[in-house]
């Protein structure tokens, strides 16, 4: 019932979401967006400087500078994030979400993935990394970072951008990692 939810879910929502993370063209939008995703992980830092140590400890992260998310009874979201490894950039992430529910509204919001080992990102690196309705993020706030346990290897942080979003809704996130060879 979950592969076939999915697709129906993200079908139906694609023409709801409206953000402006759309891939990279060229060798300067790729260097546009990799600012957006420093500027990003330095306003969640800025938030909570406890991230900085958590970052410096984790395996490795992913940074979304802008999720967009829309609905009317189902929704979806889109973003384009950066994979990095020791400090290193390692690949592209795209993040997908449907959901259902009584929702409606639109916002936008800022996303960090921290991955606590090596078996955590290889799920994101193979591709079978995703969260299911029961995941939960933390809102970036000071010393949010100190206070959040990892689960599944995996801490989720969400920095609110604007927009309005309310209602009740079932909603689960898919991931797709590119290797930055093959971003090129």
């Amino acid at each position: 019932m979950r592969k076939v939810l999915f697709p129906l879910l993200a079908l139906f929502a694609a023409p709801l979401v409206g953000c402006t993370t759309n891939s990279p063209n060229s060798p300067g939008d790729r260097v546009a967006m990799q600012d957006e995703a420093k500027a990003a992980l330095e306003r969640i830092q800025a938030q909570d400087p406890s991230t900085r140590d958590l970052l410096n400890r984790a395996y490795a992260y992913v940074i979304f500078p802008e999720v967009g998310e829309a609905s009317l009874g189902i929704g979806g979201a889109h973003g384009r994030g950066y994979a990095y490894q020791n400090g290193q950039l390692v690949g592209t992430v795209t993040i997908t979400e449907g959901s259902v529910g009584l929702q409606a509204g639109g916002a936008t919001y800022a996303e960090l993935l921290v991955f606590q080992s090596e078996d955590a990102f290889n799920k994101l690196r193979n591709n079978v990394f995703s969260f299911s309705a029961d995941a939960t993020a933390t809102i970036v706030k000071a010393g949010a970072a100190a206070q959040t346990q990892f689960n599944n290897g995996v801490q989720v942080f969400v920095l609110p951008k604007g927009g309005f979003e309310a209602g009740v809704a079932v909603k689960g996130q898919k991931f797709h990692f590119t290797p930055v060879n093959q971003n090129q």
